[in-house]
């Protein structure tokens, strides 16, 4: 969409300082400058009725949005982050399938001296079928990306992986 803003249509030497100028510099100016106004709320309203909406467009494979993980709950596949605190006994969780290029993170953020053992299906580091992960002290974290229907870790700190 071109602009009908024309900033060439105002004067911007007007007034000129020291002499007695016609009153009629000054209106044109002002009528260019309200013109332009109205043309820049014009277009303003319609980029912003036009706006996409990139967040939602790109749900569920590339979230900002991240979620405290019970144990014995599945992983949100609509957030990308999970982050979990232990007991002092032993906590699990799921992961199912996700969708094509897909990004999930696992991330240990408390460990009150239990494991989190984390079943994920379509397991990219298993031949086939499910695998699991296990953290075990704080900062234990793990990246993956669901590639060809299986989850791949790209990345690992600290993770078990069976």
């Amino acid at each position: 969409m071109a602009s009908n803003i024309n900033p060439n249509n105002i004067d911007g030497a007007y007034p000129i300082a020291g002499q007695d100028n016609d009153s009629q510099g000054f209106r044109d100016n002002f009528t260019n400058i309200k013109t332009n106004l109205e043309y820049a709320e014009t277009e303003i309203t319609t980029l912003q009725s036009n706006v996409v909406d990139l967040q939602s467009k790109l749900d569920p494979i590339f979230l900002s949005k991240s979620e405290d993980l019970e144990s014995g709950t599945a992983a949100s596949l609509t957030k990308s982050t999970s982050y979990f605190s232990t007991g002092a006994s032993g906590e699990t969780s799921t992961l199912a399938a996700g969708a094509e290029g897909q990004i999930k993170i696992f991330v240990m953020k408390a460990d009150g001296g239990g494991n989190m053992v984390v079943t994920v299906s379509n397991a990219g580091w298993k031949s086939s079928g499910t695998g699991t992960i296990t953290f075990n002290d704080i900062g234990d974290s793990v990246i993956m990306q669901y590639i060809s229907a299986k989850w791949f870790v790209l990345g690992n700190n600290g993770c078990t992986l069976a």
